[in-house]
């Protein structure tokens, strides 16, 4: 249904938007009908649009790129920085983004965006950004000062302001506020050093974990020889986290492509096919378990009782194992763990699985005696194996990852059904074991 507003209305619904946070402004993009959409776009300011529009889904983008006429394109594309249209270009129908690509034909920044787009996705040269402002660490305070008042960036990319030397090797930064304070002095005297930095064909990850573990607002890309060539804000590191944790948790479930804001999106074929693909791994390598049951048939004939606590014996190693590989991720996000430390990694889980090992030991063999009324030989035979079951998950599931980091694989995908199905498979192979030596079998 069409709706009409009067002038007023107008009036105080663009006061209204244009007060909005981008964010906000996004959100509220995506739920209008193509009839508000159009006359909200009229109304916001152009600078508002263009940050709303780089948060927008593709879908949404498209709608919006068909509804504007050619000259508000060219002038959309003009106030997006060059990530944010590089990461529109990267996301459009091909069709669309040659016709977007053509806007860009007499635009000087043509050859930045081409450069942009030639990195790998998920790069950091992909997501960075290329206006930054720097001075060579001879100048004097005010007359950087006077570079900063005359830069056309935005007033949050003069925040932090890049130092090189005479060679445009990078060397540190200032911020604004201490060239204001230190009108006097020479800039080298409050420089800060570059703790780190990153190469643009680096994995964007890197970035998120040089953030987190620095503290750093900005990061630094460099070329081989140390020229600044871009930075990534701290903000940006932020989404990249946001991203790699949701894909984490879907490697670590079994999820492939997951995209939570296009959950309505997609139809239920396409999410199902998402989900299917582990389970069917999953499903052929537990064919595996099927084969050992097989083979020790016997005896589980001899002592059916055995049966009762495969379930609960596969459940504490899959967890176990679990346990030990998401501890060992977050410590080689955090870069406090890596793959020369395996030895170490397996002696630490050693002793955990033993520590653990005993208190479920300990709890299981009271509630065998309280509740199962047992005899000594299965309640032995459980024992030994709950015991060992977990030295080995813990073992497993802290190695399995270092070796997927080493051979560049993401290590997550250790710490879901790939964990649990190894982890299975010894299980029962140590149980069946176990109780053909104790129970004579």
């Amino acid at each position: 249904m069409k709706v009409e507003y009067s002038v007023k209305e107008l009036q105080a619904l663009q006061e209204k938007i244009n007060k909005m946070d981008p964010v906000d402004l996004a959100e509220a993009l995506v739920d209008l009908a193509e009839t508000d959409l159009a006359i909200w776009i009229k109304l916001l300011n152009k600078d508002l649009l263009a940050d709303g529009f780089a948060l927008l889904p593709c879908k949404k983008k498209v709608q919006i790129i068909d509804s504007l006429s050619d000259e508000k394109i060219a002038r959309l594309i003009k106030d997006l920085d060059e990530d944010e249209l590089v990461d529109t270009l990267q996301e459009l129908p091909a069709n669309m983004v040659r016709n977007l690509m053509s806007y860009l034909a007499v635009d000087d920044r043509r050859p930045i965006i081409n450069e942009l787009l030639g990195y790998p996705e998920e790069s950091v040269g992909s997501i960075m950004s290329v206006n930054f402002l720097s001075v060579k660490k001879t100048i004097k305070p005010l007359d950087a000062i006077d570079k900063i008042v005359s830069s056309d960036l935005d007033a949050n990319k003069l925040e932090q302001i890049w130092i090189t030397d005479d060679s445009l090797i990078l060397i540190g930064y200032v911020y604004l506020a201490d060239l204001l304070r230190n009108r006097d002095e020479d800039i080298e005297s409050f420089l800060r050093p570059i703790t780190t930095s990153v190469y643009a064909s680096d994995d964007q990850e890197i970035v998120a974990k040089l953030a987190y573990k620095y503290d750093l607002a900005e990061i630094p890309v460099t070329d081989s020889e140390g020229r600044l060539i871009g930075f990534v804000p701290a903000e940006w590191a932020i989404d990249i986290m946001h991203e790699e944790h949701e894909e984490d948790l879907a490697n670590i479930h079994g999820i492939q492509d997951p995209e939570p804001e296009l959950y309505w999106g997609k139809s239920s074929f396409q999410i199902a096919k998402d989900r299917t693909a582990w389970l069917i791994i999953c499903l052929i390598t537990a064919t595996l378990t099927g084969f050992i049951i097989k083979r020790y048939e016997a005896v589980l004939a001899t002592s059916v009782i055995l049966t009762a606590y495969i379930p609960m014996l596969m459940d504490s190693g899959g967890n176990a194992g679990t346990q030990s590989s998401t501890t060992v991720i977050c410590g080689l996000y955090a870069g406090e763990i890596s793959y020369r430390e395996t030895f170490k990694v397996m002696l630490k889980e050693l002793k955990i699985g033993i520590i653990a090992g005993l208190a479920l030991v300990l709890v299981n063999t009271l509630r065998m005696f309280i509740l199962d009324k047992v005899s000594v030989q299965v309640s032995l035979t459980v024992s030994i194996t709950l015991f060992l079951t977990i030295i080995l998950s813990k073992i497993i599931g802290g190695i399995l990852p270092l070796v997927a980091d080493k051979i560049k694989v993401d290590p997550t995908i250790m710490a879901g059904p790939l964990i649990t199905t190894i982890v299975d498979t010894f299980v029962l192979l140590i149980y069946f074991e176990v109780a053909s030596f104790l129970l004579g079998l």
